[in-house]
């Protein structure tokens, strides 16, 4: 089953280690509803929260400042997080996601969804 929110498409990666995928393709500004979105596709899967979350930045996306404010609070539905970068410039929006409103979690980046998964479950041992 694929969610998608209109900027984003999310779904089960791998249903038994409770691993989802969120593509966000959107280009510009994500507002906080958009991110509310998500979450609430991410629920609507009836996965057990908190999920490990392969994350895709497909588009060329940023947060604005409350989506930083509201991440602060709502960052509780994820556990693990693996950024798949596929442009340059983002780079280092992992290492920031880490420093600010993932700074609880688990969190690293790749290029490409079958090594995030292979890192997910190295980070299982």
């Amino acid at each position: 089953m694929n969610i998608d929110t209109g900027k984003a498409v999310i779904s089960r990666y791998n249903e038994k280690d409770n691993i989802i995928l969120v593509n966000i393709y959107a280009d510009g500004q994500l507002l906080s509803k958009d991110l509310d979105q998500i979450h609430g596709a991410i629920e609507n899967l009836e996965v057990d929260v908190p999920v490990d979350t392969i994350c895709v930045k497909s588009g060329k996306n940023y947060l604005s400042e409350e989506v930083l404010e509201y991440s602060q609070s709502h960052h509780c539905i994820h556990n693990k997080v693996i950024f798949v970068i596929q442009h340059m410039e983002d780079i280092h929006y992992p290492s920031r996601a880490g420093e600010t409103y993932f700074k609880d979690h688990w969190i690293d980046y790749c290029t490409s969804t079958d090594e995030a998964y292979y890192l997910l479950k190295q980070s299982f041992s």
